[in-house]
């Protein structure tokens, strides 16, 4: 669960998955610290192209 949302896994190694983009996602929110992009709406839109654990965390967390 992130933020009240399930984050569908496959597998239950995914689920150390899903607290490394949640703790990466934090850091970076945190520090306000985007690189390798100039913003943050530039690293969003790239972090939110593929479909997956990614992109199931950022909608979790309202960003996208």
């Amino acid at each position: 669960m992130v933020n009240g949302h399930a984050i569908t896994i496959s597998a239950p190694s995914d689920r150390a998955i899903v607290e490394r983009v949640c703790a990466f996602i934090d850091r970076k929110i945190a520090e306000n610290d985007w690189s390798p992009y100039s913003t943050k709406e530039a690293a969003l839109r790239s972090w939110a192209k593929p479909e997956g654990i990614r992109k199931a965390v950022l909608k979790a967390k309202g960003l996208i």
